[in-house]
């Protein structure tokens, strides 16, 4: 593996613009608030049964992936803050 091109797409990658970065991050909120819309619906909703642990499981799943893409796209606007910064 060679630095120089490893270097490089990490350079690219947290220069992209915000806007990209924020598109990244807007749907890993939709995604979250989508967990938390399955989980309300399926304790709120649905009688105790397996068609409820199903759902639940599923909004646990698409929450947690949901918040796991929002940090990365804030970690990634973070970095790429600090590296705009010591730039210039």
């Amino acid at each position: 593996m060679d630095w120089e091109l490893w270097k490089t797409a990490l350079k690219q990658h947290y220069t992209a613009p915000m806007e990209t970065t924020f598109k990244q991050f807007r749907l890993g909120a939709m995604l979250f608030f989508l967990g938390g819309v399955m989980i309300y619906i399926a304790v709120n909703a649905i009688e105790p049964s397996v068609r409820q642990e199903a759902l639940l499981l599923m909004g646990l799943v698409i929450g947690g992936l949901g918040f796991a893409v929002a940090m990365l796209a804030q970690v990634r606007m973070l970095i790429s803050r600090i590296l705009r910064f010591f730039q210039e």
